[in-house]
C-alpha cells in the first residue's frame, strides 16, 4: 500500500540497544510507505542514542528526539507534539511489528471512519501461528472500554491506532505521574470518548516478553503502588458506568492485586509490606464470589484468583514456572 494518509509511528526508547535496530527496521519495512518514524530517546545510558542517530542518517523517514530521562509517558507525549500524521501508532522500542501492521491498522480505523481501532491479539511466542479466523467488529465505546480493561487484551497503548485530530481536540495525552499502567489509563480515556471503535483480532505486533529490563519484568514496590494509582485514576475518571465495565474493572484490580501479592511472596518481602499484602489479598477474597458468578469471566481466571486466595505461596510457585516458560518461548527478533 503506497498511498494513503501519513501515519506517525512513535517509538519511546530507553536502554534498548539490543532491540532498537530490529524495531526500527520492522517499521521501515512496512508495506504502507507513507509513514514517519519518531524515535524518542528517553535519556538512554547505553548505545541506543548512537544507534538511532545512525539509522536517521540513512533515511529521512526516521526522526530522533533526544531528551532527559522523564519516563515513557513523557517520551510518548514528546513524540505526539511533533507528529505530523493523520494517524498515530505506538511501538515500544524492544518490540517489533509485521510488515502489514500499519496497513492493517489503517484499514481497521477506516472501516467506520473511527477515532480509535485496535487488535485484541498479538504475537508473544516463538513460531506462533496467525489467528485462524480474522474478524473485524464495530463496537460502542462501552464495549471497547470493557474489552480493554478485561484480561482478553494485553495492557498497552501499542497494537492500536488513533486519529491524531481526535487526541488533540480532546487534549488526550499520557499522564506523566504514571509509569506503570499509564497505557491502560490512556487507552480507556480514548475509548470512552470515541464515538465509534473498530476491533480486529489479526496478529501484527510482536510483543517481546524476554526483556528482563522491561517495566513488567523487574520487581519494584513503587511500580506496584503506581499501578494501583493508575487503576484508582481510571475508576475515578470513568464516564461510562455499565455493569460490564464496572465488573471488568473489579476483575482487573483483582488480577493486579493477586499479581502484586504473588510478587511479594516470590521476592520473600512479606515482612516488608505486611499491610499491603493483607489489604490486597482481602480485596480479592471479598470480590471472588462476585466474580465467580459472572458468565463473562473465564473459568481459568476464576480458578487463578481462587488459587491466589487459598494459597498465594502455591500460586507464586506456579507463577515462577510460568514466567520461566514465557521467557523461554518469547518472540525473538
Amino acid at each position: 500500500m503506497n498511498e494513503g494518509l501519513l501515519v506517525s509511528v512513535i517509538v519511546p526508547a530507553y536502554n534498548v540497544e539490543r532491540y532498537i535496530e530490529i524495531c526500527i527496521d520492522s517499521i521501515l519495512e512496512q508495506d504502507y510507505v507513507n509513514i514517519e518514524i519518531i524515535a524518542v530517546d528517553d535519556g538512554s545510558t547505553d548505545k541506543t542514542p548512537q544507534i538511532l542517530d545512525k539509522m536517521a542518517l540513512s533515511t529521512k523517514r526516521v526522526k530522533v528526539i533526544h531528551k532527559n530521562n522523564e519516563g515513557v509517558s513523557a517520551a510518548r507525549n514528546s513524540g505526539l507534539e511533533v507528529a505530523n500524521g493523520a494517524y498515530i501508532i505506538f511501538v515500544d522500542g524492544d518490540d517489533y511489528i509485521a510488515t502489514d501492521c500499519v496497513s492493517y491498522m489503517v484499514g481497521l480505523i477506516k472501516t467506520a471512519d473511527a477515532e480509535f481501532a485496535f487488535s485484541k491479539k498479538c504475537f508473544t511466542m516463538k513460531e506462533e501461528g496467525q489467528t485462524r479466523k480474522c474478524a473485524v467488529d464495530i463496537v460502542t465505546p462501552e464495549e471497547a472500554t470493557a474489552i480493554l480493561i478485561s484480561p482478553d487484551v494485553i495492557v498497552g497503548c501499542w497494537n492500536k491506532i488513533y486519529k491524531k485530530s481526535f487526541l488533540d481536540d480532546n487534549s488526550i495525552r499520557f499522564r506523566t505521574d504514571l509509569y506503570y499502567g499509564e497505557g491502560l489509563n490512556f487507552i480507556t480515556t480514548v475509548a470512552q470518548r470515541a464515538s465509534v471503535v473498530v476491533v480486529g483480532n489479526k496478529k501484527v505486533y510482536y510483543y517481546r516478553r524476554n526483556n528482563v529490563q522491561s517495566a513488567t519484568s523487574v520487581f519494584d514496590i513503587q511500580k506496584i503502588y503506581n499501578g494501583e494509582k493508575s487503576i484508582d485514576i481510571i475508576e475515578k475518571n470513568l464516564i461510562i458506568h455499565s455493569d460490564r465495565v464496572n465488573m471488568m474493572l473489579v476483575l482487573h484490580r483483582s488480577n493486579f492485586y493477586i499479581g502484586a501479592v504473588v510478587k511479594i511472596v516470590e521476592q520473600k518481602r512479606k515482612k516488608d509490606f505486611p499491610k499491603e499484602y493483607r489489604q490486597w489479598l482481602k480485596y480479592v477474597r471479598c470480590h471472588w464470589f462476585t466474580i465467580v458468578k459472572r458468565k463473562d469471566v473465564s473459568t481459568y481466571r476464576k480458578l487463578l484468583l481462587l488459587c491466589g486466595c487459598v494459597s498465594p505461596q502455591w500460586l507464586a510457585k506456579l507463577d515462577m514456572a510460568r514466567r520461566k516458560k514465557i521467557v523461554e518461548k518469547s518472540v525473538v527478533g
